[in-house]
Parts: structure tokens; C-alpha cells; sequence
């Protein structure tokens, strides 16, 4: 199912300052949350769990940083960049749990973008059964 943003509704690059800020607070405290459920699995002995949830988290700090850094529009753009760029197409049969994690990163990295801006391209689909 495909968004549309509404008539009139704000374009990325013509977000309220004080959205775009709420949103920059909203992956920082998503990155908080991560780092959290990190430490939970670590103590758990759960060290896949541990890593995707830091690995979550750093997608987060990270995207938290983007969107300090630069206008909506241009993060988008980076942050879809690196969905791109780590997504897996199809799981494999050696390495799952690598391609699992690097799937992970690029899904993060396609929700931040698309907290900005609803109508970007999804680039990292969910894997199929």
C-alpha cells in the first residue's frame, strides 16, 4: 500500500522546523531504546540479539546526526542511500545471520527516511516467505 502525502501537505524540504526537530528527538530516543534492549540481550547471553539492537541503535544515532546536519530533502536522499547500500535481496543460505543483520540496518535506515517523508520509494522490502 503506497502513502500519499495530502494536498498542501509539507514536502521534506518544507517541513516545520519544530517537526523536523521533534523527529531528530524522536531517533534519539529510538537509539536510547536500542542501546537499552542491547544490554538486556547482552546480560541474557543473547549476543545475536545484542547485535542487531546496537546495530539499530547506531542506525538511529546515526540518522538522528543526519537530520541535525542537514535539510530534510538531502537526508532522505542519504538515508535511503544507505538502505540501498546494505539491503539483501534475497536471504542466503550461508551467512543468514550476517545477511539478517545487514537486512535489518537497511529496513532502519528506510523507516528513518520515511518518518520524514512518507512518500519516499521504499528500496529495502520485506523479505517474502
Amino acid at each position: 500500500m503506497e502513502r500519499r502525502a495530502e494536498p498542501g501537505a509539507a514536502s521534506p524540504q518544507k517541513l516545520p522546523e519544530r517537526q523536523y526537530a521533534d523527529i531528530v528527538k524522536l531517533f534519539d530516543e529510538y537509539a536510547k531504546a536500542a542501546r537499552s534492549t542491547a544490554l538486556k540481550n547482552r546480560s541474557r547471553g543473547d549476543h545475536f540479539g545484542e547485535e542487531l539492537a546496537s546495530a539499530r541503535a547506531g542506525v538511529y544515532a546515526n540518522a538522528a546526526d543526519l537530520a541535525r546536519q542537514y535539510p530534510a530533502e538531502q537526508a532522505v536522499k542519504l538515508m535511503i542511500n544507505n538502505a540501498k547500500s546494505t539491503y539483501v535481496r534475497t536471504p542466503p543460505l550461508a551467512n543468514f545471520d550476517r545477511a539478517g543483520l545487514d537486512y535489518m540496518v537497511a529496513r532502519a535506515w528506510q523507516f528513518c527516511a520515511l518518518q520524514i517523508d512518507p512518500d519516499v520509494p521504499q528500496v529495502a522490502p520485506a523479505w517474502e516467505n
